[in-house]
């Protein structure tokens, strides 16, 4: 049973942060006017899929990301090529409305044609020896025109519809509005949490066993005003204030009962492995903060969790890409699908609270690993839009290509020695 809850939880969780991440990216594609044929969650076979209006939406086997296919961004492959035998419909003007790739609609009045040369992103015409004559024709391809295939209508393409020409500033939003929404999704999370949970004030809610603070003669029910020379208001202040004491004895200031009390404290100093090779000093008295509940704070307590996480997770992708020049690199910094799942198992069954707290953490994660500067993810792909930007004109398109396809066995070969690694680390 507990396996089954896991499952449920992972798929949640990994279907909530691609689902945000891509619906990001289509959201302001739709919005500059590109087609997207289709957004998938998954890679691989195909589970389940709907269409609606021009976009196919799909379910796919493999929990290894997602994607939105936008017309004309260097991505996709048309299904027609070169020497191949299809069957096209034409208008009255002799444009192809309809490329005909099997033979589930009963179309009529078609023509059979050998391909010879064809473009679905410039040119956007079919050229190729038709059946009735046998004579070499060029036919454009119609401004509403459809590939039909298994049994569907997919729309092909007009210029003004696809990346490729869409001005800099479009492309820039269509790309980093994946990552963008990621880090909205943390923070709606955050918001919400501090809401349901409320927000912590300076007030102490319990005090740990053999802590500095029982130690010290603190009680629930005090309220922090001042730790050595640091006045205190909030948890935050109070954090501040002890980071900058450390774990020297000072003297501590509760309210109690309407009056002011003074005692004696000493930090506990706490160590936190924030890489393999990194780590974070902290200090504690060992307490539990009091929490309210308003209207305003907790908006101001989600932006302020979401930086927190932020930095935190920069730190830790910064680190990792200096261990691999410093020699101290491991697979065992970087976690694939099947390590999400080992997270989402030991967290899962410590309440649903620390699984909203686990995805709001590998959402933002998502969002900033994604604007790495590598071609197939979507960092690399705003540079291309910011060297366009700043030169007025394109990358260099076999440039593009070249890059794109390198980016994407690399991104590939990762995934798959990290999976593997995840799997030896934590079932073997």
């Amino acid at each position: 049973m507990s396996y089954l809850v896991t499952i449920i939880a992972f798929i949640i969780v990994f279907g909530v942060l691609v689902t945000v991440h891509e619906y990001g990216h289509m959201f302001f594609a739709k919005r500059a006017g590109i087609m997207c044929p289709e957004f998938a969650i998954g890679m691989g076979p195909k589970i389940l899929s709907f269409r609606k209006n021009e976009t196919l939406y799909t379910i796919r086997l493999l929990p290894v990301g997602g994607y939105v296919r936008m017309a004309g961004d260097g991505l996709e492959e048309p299904p027609v090529q070169p020497g191949m035998h299809v069957k096209i419909k034409l208008n009255k003007n002799d444009e192809i409305t309809h490329i005909i790739l099997d033979d589930h609609h009963k179309f009529q009045q078609i023509e059979a044609i050998e391909v010879k040369k064809c473009d679905f992103k410039e040119g956007l015409f079919i050229e190729g020896i038709t059946a009735y004559d046998e004579e070499r024709h060029h036919f454009n391809i119609a401004d509403k025109a459809f590939f039909v295939e298994n049994g569907s209508l997919v729309q092909i393409a007009p210029k003004h519809r696809q990346f490729t020409y869409k001005k800099p500033y479009q492309k820039f939003l269509a790309l980093i509005a994946g990552p963008l929404f990621n880090f909205l999704l943390t923070l709606v999370l955050f918001i919400g949490l501090a809401y349901y949970q409320g927000t912590p004030t300076n007030g102490i809610a319990d005090v740990a066993k053999d802590s500095p603070a029982e130690k010290a003669g603190l009680h629930s029910g005090d309220k922090i005003v001042k730790l050595g020379d640091y006045k205190v208001s909030s948890k935050n202040e109070l954090g501040q204030a002890t980071d900058k004491v450390k774990d020297k004895p000072t003297h501590i200031t509760v309210k109690r009962n309407g009056h002011e009390k003074t005692f004696k404290i000493t930090p506990k100093k706490y160590t936190e492995q924030i890489t393999k090779v990194k780590k974070e000093t902290h200090y504690r008295l060992g307490i539990q903060a009091e929490t309210e509940h308003t209207a305003f704070k907790p908006i101001l307590d989600g932006f302020e969790r979401t930086i927190i996480a932020g930095k935190y997770i920069f730190t830790a992708i910064v680190s990792l890409i200096a261990s691999i020049f410093t020699g101290h690199f491991s697979f065992d910094m970087l976690n694939g699908p099947v390590g999400i799942y080992h997270h989402v198992d030991s967290v899962v069954k410590t309440g649903i609270i620390n699984v909203i707290n686990l995805t709001a953490a590998l959402s933002i994660n998502l969002g900033l690993m994604n604007l790495l500067p590598i071609p197939a993810l979507d960092g690399g792909r705003i540079l291309f839009v910011i060297y366009e930007a700043i030169f007025r004109k394109p990358l260099n398109k076999k440039a593009e290509t070249v890059m794109l396809a390198i980016g994407a066995v690399f991104v590939l070969i990762i995934m798959i020695l990290v999976t593997w690694n995840d799997i030896q680390r934590y079932f073997l």
